[in-house]
């Protein structure tokens, strides 16, 4: 400790001295060098955002600021934040650096500081600041002991220190003990470079709460101390004077002193409770304290008693005990007609000093009345830590409608029915975690009938019965009955290792059968998230060490416990979630390792049938994770668009789709933390059968009509589609499938996105008929979005087939048999005459066929193609014209050769 101190001192005194020398541009350089020494220094990495010096704020006196500092851990504790601080501010008087009498610090304000300390299960703490140093550790100590003889050893003055606004906490893995607190003001004040002295201490603490094991030993109290403490600082010694501490309602005082060692911290401590009565340990109650305290009178005698004495070295304790006793007691507010009474406790903690383990809680008298009904308990605990040795009892009958009559209850709540249990156990946990039953005893029952409950923002609750049986091997749910609004829910099974899972959370076994006739999820949730949103409006702010982590949000996924191993059969007659309608359900739910499991699941849904299996994970859970193998046998498309958004979002054509389909899917996909799909995540595959769909009012396939000219295209009438798909980074992807719609067919396949766009390629055969016999194949893109596609033709393509059947039909029609071997017998003048008279007859057919051509054509596409054809033909008409005139010349040739 002095050497850490002697260490800080150091350093604020080497920046002082830099402040006086260097010009105040030099910030910049300075800040550096800080950052720099300090994790030198340090084993954690220290940062800040702003280092401030100035000779003017303070003047005359110099101060020091430091903004956003943070410090953060190294292996194991890599990247957590250890320590923040919002601002640390250091006034120092520069002239005390002059002198002999030591630094004089004026004011130590640290102000919105974070301190988490945590503890591991191996041992490792994040509280070991400090490098080892480089010293040889006797060489160090001779020359601290140099240092102190010579009187060089340095000296502090502080006159005001104060802390603003923290928050602080502490986490033991290894004890499982916890310590939370708000710290909105802890100020000292002294002069600690006198040998004695006499300190000022004011604290005050809210919310505070420490846990050990499964108990929670003080939840959101408030403690306050105010208290003149003489300081011997050569001996570390603190002995307290006059002080006032206040626990929730609780005034008491402190009592002894503390000696702080090299290695060690000796006490000698009590706390005076002359003054406390029944009615302030009420107080350490939250839903006493915080709920019209001031109405509440008590009475009975009150014995209550506090101390501890001994060396807190490391793990090992001072010895301490805790007694309280309270005879006769009872309590009643002032505005309801009646009283608890009969209340009489006898309950200690206490142990002998060493390790924790040897700690022993003993309760053997804890009784109360409520009107007509008793209620009396026992506890007796040993060895808490290593192996829990333990006895309990329970023994006693509860008619809920009487705690309306002795405690406030909320506005519109209201209890009736009762509770009766007589339960007994003991044994050691090891003997339950190795299942030597023979050694453990559990035996009893706990009956819950008739309960009608109304709480506020809640459907209301019925439980006409529940009864449980315990044994050491299992707890037996013989029946449970439920209603929450118009939901209704039955069960029985058994529950093993329930003993472990109790007094140390280890994992819950068991196998139920829950049955329900309705099962509405909506009006479960919906009443569950206002009453969240109206407790978040009316609750305080959160403590800082309670901050929800970086990533998280208010609404929260349902997280899956890791220690529950359990089986449920299920059936369901009817479950409403969303705007789905599920009915028949039926199959093996499992819950394991943080993952929901389906198994086999059965159902009707969509107006058709469905399987499922698959499974919801948190095990990650930030990121909840759906793994699933669905079957939909004869679903309607319009059912499954109404009541599935994401259908809505990956397939509108289904809004106007008519039929009925099967598909099989396989599925992943992750989930936010308000339970939504994440589709980008969604990574699928699986197969459509329908054996007849009928699509109406796509306008996709009503432009394409009107492009082609085909009224057929405008609706979608098809049998045995068979379509495979999948799905991956918000686009469904359909491999090239068949739709036959009467004589027209089509090849589609083509993808769509999450934001409606499309972009499928479709290959469209058209019948004879339609395309005036010269058309058989078109190529269409379709792009766009559904509400605004847009259609592409390969018009090249097509009017090129079209023409090249045309003029292969139209010219072997034209040319026919014609010859003009006979003609070329008689006479070369006769020859030419015919074959002009047989070239312009071939011309005017052929300008005569394009002309029916063109007429003919029924859309578009086929006009241009006959348009093409016939120019073509007419093209081919003069070649065979030209052809008939190169034929009679070259016969005229050959007469005249002979004739020679």
């Amino acid at each position: 400790m002095k050497k850490f101190l002697k260490i800080a001192v150091t350093v604020i005194a080497v920046l002082l001295v830099v402040v006086l020398t260097a010009p105040i541009f030099l910030r910049g350089k300075i800040a550096e060098l800080v950052r720099t020494e300090a994790n030198a220094m340090l084993v954690p990495r220290l940062d800040f955002e702003r280092l401030g010096i100035s000779l003017l704020r303070h003047f005359p006196n110099a101060s020091l600021e430091l903004k956003g500092v943070t410090l953060v851990g190294v292996a194991p504790f890599e990247g957590d934040t250890i320590a923040s601080v919002g601002r640390l501010s250091v006034v120092v008087d520069p002239w005390s650096l002059l002198g002999d009498g030591g630094l004089e610090v004026r004011k130590l304000l640290i102000a919105k500081p974070d301190l988490r300390a945590r503890k591991l299960a191996d041992g490792s703490v994040n509280w070991l600041l400090m490098k080892p140093s480089e010293e040889e550790p006797e060489a160090e100590a001779a020359a601290e002991e140099e240092s102190t003889d010579t009187g060089s050893a340095f000296s502090l003055s502080v006159r005001d220190f104060r802390i603003t606004d923290a928050a602080l906490s502490y986490v033991d893995d290894s004890t499982h003990t916890s310590f939370r607190t708000l710290l909105p003001l802890l100020r000292l004040r002294g002069d600690f470079s006198a040998a004695q002295s006499t300190l000022d201490l004011r604290m005050r603490t809210e919310k505070t709460t420490f846990s050990s094991g499964v108990v929670t030993l003080l939840s959101n109290a408030e403690i306050e101390l105010n208290a003149d403490v003489a300081a011997d600082l050569e001996k570390n010694r603190f002995e307290l004077k006059e002080n006032k501490l206040r626990l929730n309602a609780i005034e008491a005082t402190l009592d002894g002193w503390a000696e702080l060692g090299d290695d060690a911290v000796a006490m000698d401590l009590s706390l005076g409770c002359e003054r406390v009565e029944f009615k302030d340990v009420l107080s350490l109650i939250p839903a006493f304290y915080t709920r019209n305290y001031r109405g509440l009178s008590a009475s009975g005698e009150l014995t209550l008693s506090l101390w501890a004495k001994g060396e807190l070295r490391g793990a090992e304790l001072p010895a301490f005990g805790l007694e309280l006793g309270v005879r006769n007691g009872g309590f009643q507010y002032a505005s309801l007609p009646k009283a608890v009474s009969d209340i009489n406790i006898q309950a200690s903690v206490t142990n002998p000093g060493g390790v924790m383990d040897r700690t022993v809680v003993d309760i053997p008298t804890f009784g109360l009345r409520m009107g007509d009904n008793s209620l009396a308990a026992t506890f007796h605990g040993t060895t808490l830590v290593s192996d829990p040795d333990l006895r309990a009892s329970l023994e006693g009958k509860l008619d809920l409608a009487d705690i309306g009559e002795v405690y406030p209850l909320e506005d519109g709540m209201s209890l009736k029915g009762f509770i009766q249990a007589d339960l007994s156990a003991a044994g050691r946990m090891s003997d339950v975690e190795n299942r030597r039953y023979d050694r453990v005893s559990a035996s009893g029952n706990f009956v819950v009938e008739n309960v009608d409950a109304q709480l506020p923002g809640l459907p209301a609750i019925g439980l006409r019965r529940a009864a449980a049986g315990i044994s050491p091997q299992a707890m037996t749910l013989g029946e449970l009955s439920l209603t929450i609004g118009g939901s209704d829910l039955a069960a029985n099974g058994q529950l093993t290792d329930y003993i472990d899972y109790l007094l140390r959370g280890a994992t819950l076994s068991g196998r139920l059968y829950v049955n329900s006739k309705l099962l509405d999820l909506n009006e479960i949730l919906a009443s569950l998230s206002s009453t969240e949103t109206a407790g978040g409006d009316a609750a305080e702010e959160p403590a800082a060490e309670e901050t929800p982590a970086e990533g998280d949000v208010a609404a929260q996924a349902v997280e899956i416990p890791r220690n529950l191993n359990l089986s449920l059969r299920t059936e369901v007659g009817k479950l409403l979630y969303e705007k789905m309608v599920i009915e028949q359900l039926s199959g093996e739910v499992r819950v394991a390792n943080g993952t929901l499991s389906l198994d086999g699941l059965r159902m009707k849904a969509f107006d058709g049938s469905l399987t499922a299996s698959g499974s919801y994970s948190t095990a990650d859970a930030a990121h909840p994770a759906l793994t699933f193998n669905l079957g939909f046998t004869d679903a309607s498309y319009a059912r499954t668009f109404e009541q599935l958004e994401m259908v809505q979002r990956i397939v509108p054509l289904f809004e106007k789709a008519g039929g009925v389909y099967s598909m099989s899917l396989d599925m992943k996909m992750n989930l936010d933390q308000a339970m939504e799909p994440d589709l980008m995540s969604l990574d699928a595959q699986g197969e459509l059968r329908s054996a007849d769909i009928h699509i109406e009012q796509l306008k996709a396939f009503e432009v394409l009509a009107k492009t082609l000219g085909n009224d057929a295209l405008s609706s979608i009438r098809a049998k045995d589609v068979v379509i495979p798909f999948s799905i991956r980074q918000g686009r469904l992807t359909t491999k090239p499938f068949d739709l036959k719609m009467g004589d027209v067919s089509l090849n589609l396949s083509g993808s769509t996105g999450l934001d409606q766009s499309i972009d499928y390629t479709a290959q469209v055969a058209l019948p004879a008929s339609a395309t005036g016999g010269v058309l058989s194949k078109v190529n269409v893109g379709i792009g766009g979005t559904f509400t605004d596609p847009k259609i592409t033709i390969g018009v090249k393509e097509a009017v090129e087939e079209a023409a090249r059947n045309l003029i292969d039909e139209q010219v072997q029609k034209l040319t026919g048999n014609e010859s003009l071997s006979e003609a070329v017998q008689e006479q070369a003048a006769k020859l030419r005459e015919e074959a002009r008279k047989a070239g312009e007859k071939l011309i005017a057919a052929a300008e005569e066929q394009r002309t029916k051509l063109v007429d003919a054509a029924k859309n578009p596409i086929a006009k241009l193609a006959a348009e093409k054809a016939g120019d073509k033909l007419v093209d081919e008409a003069r070649k065979q014209a030209d052809k008939l005139t190169a034929e009679a010349e070259a016969q005229i040739e050959k007469l005249a050769s002979k004739a020679q």
